[in-house]
């Protein structure tokens, strides 16, 4: 594997030139990302897992949805992106990751909630990614490598099916441009401003699937739930609450589906030690209890 990054970084001239070393960032389970650092500048290298492939998701115009989200000014500047189906690199933002105990910080929840908004706001790029297609990608792809369906999946997913059709009534809030990995680990504070990374599963897809996101993933109550929907909203209507609860389910699920198709994909990598597959027997475990969040 490390010779697998320093034959990447050679070919890359913006890496190669004056390299002082390189580190493993943590923070995703998807892909492998090293900061290097040159004598000049430091630079982040994603390499790419075969996730996309599965999802009808092109790296090419992830790059491009990456290239606006910075000319927009809340994206890391893309340096290198000539075999974008291996790698991208970008440069190193100066901040940390959020954190749980950052969302008690009503400036950066305002912070958040502003760049949500304007992601929204972006234009499709010719990209759809629903969570629906997430779901369903990921599981062809377990199917693919053999993966065991656990009992009871078809359950989850007929309601599943059930609340997409409900949802494929909202003009407003459906079929709106969504980052759709927009957890904490993807969002870098630089002390005055959040920088978002990690645009791969971007597309058009669902805003209240987006805004599940970090509440069931930081066990939020239902109190701070409600007040979440009104950050973003303005004000609170049951009717949000109500379609809120129902997309949290389907993260729930999704969480399943990645975990199935992630148990398969690193099957024969030695250099993964988390059980993948054991997070999806989990999430269904919470599901069955009517527990909608990690």
């Amino acid at each position: 594997m490390k010779m697998k990054v320093e034959d990447m970084i050679r070919e890359i001239p913006e890496l190669a030139r004056e390299l002082v070393g390189y580190e493993a960032l943590g923070g995703g389970l998807c892909n492998e990302t090293y900061k290097v650092q040159t004598k000049q500048k430091a630079y982040v290298l994603r390499i790419n897992s075969r996730q996309n492939e599965y999802l009808n998701l092109t790296r090419r115009s992830e790059i491009e949805v990456m290239k606006k989200a910075y000319r927009a000014g809340f994206a890391p500047q893309v340096i290198a992106d000539d075999r974008p189906e291996h790698y991208v690199v970008t440069e190193f933002i100066e901040g940390r990751m959020l954190e749980k105990a950052d969302l008690a910080d009503e400036n950066i929840k305002t912070m958040i909630m502003d760049r949500l908004k304007v992601i929204h706001g972006m234009d499709g790029q010719d990209r759809t990614c629903t969570p629906y297609d997430l779901i369903h990608g990921y599981l062809k792809g377990a199917d693919s490598f053999q993966v065991k369906r656990p009992d009871g999946l078809n359950r989850l997913l007929d309601r599943v099916d059930k609340i997409a059709h409900q949802r494929s009534n909202d003009k407003a809030y459906n079929n709106k441009f969504c980052h759709n990995d927009s957890f904490l680990v993807n969002m870098i504070y630089t002390g005055d401003q959040l920088q978002i990374i990690d645009w791969e599963l971007s597309g058009i897809g669902d805003v209240f699937f987006e805004l599940t996101l970090i509440p069931f993933t930081n066990q939020f109550s239902e109190a701070e739930e409600r007040e979440w929907l009104r950050l973003y909203f303005g004000h609170f209507e049951e009717d949000a609450f109500r379609i809120f609860q129902d997309m949290k389910y389907v993260s729930m699920v999704r969480e399943v589906a990645w975990g199935l198709f992630y148990s398969g994909l690193t099957k024969d990598n030695e250099h993964h030690d988390f059980d993948y597959y054991k997070f999806a027997e989990y999430c269904m475990e919470r599901i069955d209890q009517g527990i909608y969040q990690l």
